[in-house]
């Protein structure tokens, strides 16, 4: 075959091959995007994403309640000892709890990141975890594994136990 012939039979195979690639990008991207599920409106989230809810990033699905009520916007305790989402979490001198409890969206809750609802279920356990399913992505967190490098097992676990077979909190 001459250097020609040659470089029509690769180019031929890349076209052969070029709607069986398009076609398995595509599926890809429409498997990701059909594991974000439509969710409520997490009582709390702040502005960050204009509508809310729990279901733009990577990161942020789950919508936890963190304080009492927007009333008296109190620390939820989420162990024996007293302990707020923001002392487990390591994010004390971040807390956003006045964000929470005030306009546009004044509630009790906010989308937590994957990582940090693992570790809380690791640290507390998951009947002390307060979830507000219906403002949690479940589906894109159950086909989740890592994130922040943190194994999502455990949230998984929970999730599953309280927002798929346990019904809502």
């Amino acid at each position: 075959m001459g250097e020609f012939q040659t470089f029509q039979h690769y180019f031929k195979q890349i076209n052969l091959r070029m709607p069986k690639l398009l076609a398995a990008f595509t599926l890809s991207v429409l498997s990701v995007l059909s594991h974000s599920g439509d969710v409520a409106v997490c009582p709390g989230e702040g502005p960050r994403y204009g509508d809310y809810k729990c279901n733009h990033d990577r990161t942020h699905r789950v919508c936890a309640k963190l304080v009492d009520n927007p009333q008296d916007c109190n620390e939820l305790s989420w162990d024996n000892e007293g302990d707020s989402f923001w002392d487990i979490t390591g994010q004390q001198r971040w807390n956003w709890k006045d964000r929470i409890c005030n306009e546009p969206n004044p509630g009790d809750s906010w989308c937590i990141c994957m990582w940090a609802t693992a570790r809380l279920i690791e640290r507390v356990g998951c009947d002390n975890v307060h979830i507000n399913c219906a403002a949690t992505d479940v589906p894109y967190v159950l086909n989740s594994y890592t994130d922040g490098g943190v194994d999502l097992a455990s949230a998984k676990e929970c999730i599953r136990a309280k927002c798929v077979v346990g019904g809502q909190e």
